[in-house]
């Protein structure tokens, strides 16, 4: 049963990394982790515990943030996310809902983001093409 708070505009991403998943969420984990499109991530990485988000991002500095919702290593990572650049006020069901999944395969790992909650379609088309690019530079193909 979906959750009736949540937005009908969602995103899903998936990409072949030639890595075993323990390698693959090393990266993941990694404060500074370039596949990240740049920005840093600060967290515990705990359910309940706080993660953030700060970078710059077409020539502007960002600070957002969120909760981690799950995390099972390393296989899932669950969090949700806030930025105040969608101009929204900072309530909980403004908050994107994201999941990164690795699943090992025969030469690597699969991994997928779904992001959803997203405010519209347009910002979801956006937020494709930011995890194709970000997923893209993990996979190596940047």
């Amino acid at each position: 049963m979906s959750d009736p708070t949540l937005t009908e505009h969602s995103t899903s991403v998936e990409v072949h990394v030639g890595r075993p998943p323990q390698v693959v969420w090393a990266e993941l984990m990694h404060p500074s982790a370039r596949w990240m499109l740049g920005m840093n991530v600060e967290s515990d990485f705990v359910p309940g515990s706080a993660i953030t988000f700060e970078g710059h991002y077409m020539g502007r500095e960002f600070a957002d943030w969120g909760t981690v919702v799950a995390v099972d290593r390393p296989r899932l990572l669950h969090f949700t996310h806030f930025s105040p650049t969608m101009g929204l006020p900072d309530v909980p069901e403004n908050y994107h809902d994201i999941a990164i999944t690795l699943e090992p395969d025969d030469s690597g790992t699969r991994v997928r983001v779904d992001e959803r909650n997203i405010e519209s379609a347009e910002r979801a088309e956006r937020a494709r093409a930011l995890w194709t690019k970000a997923l893209g530079t993990l996979a190596g193909r940047d």
